[in-house]
């Protein structure tokens, strides 16, 4: 029973915390998408997006050479990456590469062909 608990307390954690992410939208037509904030040290930012099979996915940073971005399972701490997607729903971390009391802002990019 108690493994039980466990478990499923971990399955609520998960999704509430990519419930708290924020997807990455397109403009009708369009293969990018941009969305723009800060990150301070301890509180990073998460975003989504989509991608079918075949695809290919390119994330970039721009802004601070303090910020970087992790796709869970696929890469950390980039501030460039492209690879190949399968059908399903991505999370992208940002946060700062190094810890400081103040704001970084960054500009994050994602391309898919």
């Amino acid at each position: 029973m108690r493994l039980v608990l466990l478990l499923l307390g971990g399955l609520l954690a998960a999704s509430s915390a990519s419930a708290a992410c924020s997807e990455i939208r397109f403009a009708p037509g369009a293969s990018a998408g941009e969305v723009k904030g800060q990150v301070i040290d301890g509180e990073p930012r998460c975003f989504t997006f989509g991608a079918g099979s075949g695809q290919s996915a390119r994330l970039q940073i721009f802004g601070s050479d303090n910020t970087c971005f992790t796709v869970p399972g696929i890469a950390d701490c980039r501030d460039e990456l492209t690879f190949g997607t399968d059908r399903r729903d991505y999370q992208v971390n940002v946060f700062q590469l190094f810890r400081k009391p103040s704001h970084d802002p960054f500009t994050l990019r994602l391309t898919i062909k």
